[in-house]
């Protein structure tokens, strides 16, 4: 339901509220980069993402590179009522925009790395 969703949608709020309530971490940079992370993984280049919706180079890189391999798990492995897809259809639904709107650059990247990805995954124990 929407409720649920939004609902949902709070855990960039709440991972980001824990890190920087980590007082004695404060000031490692890993920690700043963690908290990046949590609170932008879900922005969308074009702004329609959340929970800022921060708009291209406004959301940190390493939001956005997590944030396109998250999009990349979920098609490729299934969420919810949608069954998995195949590589190649992941990155093509990436891509054309599909599946959120992402940086030109790291699609770019994901282009070319797609055989490679595709290779990994399909020799990953099906325990992960």
């Amino acid at each position: 339901t929407v409720e649920e969703f939004n609902e949902m949608k709070k855990h960039t709020l709440i991972g980001a509220s824990m890190l920087s309530k980590m007082e004695r971490y404060k000031e490692e940079p890993l920690i700043h980069i963690a908290y990046q992370i949590c609170r932008w993984h879900h922005e969308r280049y074009d702004g329609s993402g959340y929970p800022d919706q921060l708009v291209g180079e406004q959301i940190p890189i390493a939001a956005q590179v997590v944030g396109l391999a998250d999009a990349y798990e979920t098609l490729t492995t299934g969420s919810g009522s949608q069954p998995p897809v195949p590589c190649s259809a992941a990155v093509q639904m990436l891509c054309t925009g599909e599946a959120g709107a992402f940086n030109p650059v790291l699609l770019d990247c994901l282009r070319e790395i797609e055989n490679e990805i595709d290779d990994a995954m399909r020799r990953r124990p099906e325990t992960l």
